[in-house]
């Protein structure tokens, strides 16, 4: 389809510039940002998200506000920081989401998170792996 549209060789040029790290950076960085800003603005509207038993371990309210910067400083860390770093981040990024959706669960909402959390996964894979054993799409 595409080949109707641009010609396949302009495609290719314009998909060699991007770079999959910097696209899953951006991307996964900017839900974070998104998120941790959204639950710090408007609590009541992301307090629902916060599973009942945490009660019983603190109030809601205080758990959800150190998620929400916790959220923050993930998002920015994954924009900002080095590759060096990038997949402990992408490790970290990956267990957040992946906890959010064994705590809370999956519904019509959270069911976002798991896509979410494997590309946090393939961030930090692709951070991890040194330039010459990259695969190349075929």
């Amino acid at each position: 389809m595409w080949g109707i549209l641009i010609p396949m060789s302009g495609i290719d040029s314009v998909f060699r510039l991007l770079r999959p790290v910097l696209l899953l950076k951006v991307g996964v960085g900017f839900v974070f940002l998104y998120v941790g800003l959204q639950a710090l603005i408007d609590p009541e509207s992301w307090i629902g998200f916060v599973p009942q038993w945490v009660g019983a371990l603190l109030p809601r309210e205080t758990f959800l506000l150190f998620h929400s910067v916790g959220e923050l400083v993930l998002g920015v860390l994954i924009l900002f920081l080095s590759r060096r770093w990038l997949a402990t981040i992408g490790i970290v990024a990956f267990l957040d989401l992946a906890a959010i959706l064994v705590f809370y669960g999956v519904d019509d909402v959270t069911f976002r998170d798991f896509g979410l959390a494997f590309a946090a996964l393939a961030l930090a894979a692709l951070a991890a792996s040194p330039p010459e054993t990259r695969q190349e799409v075929p």
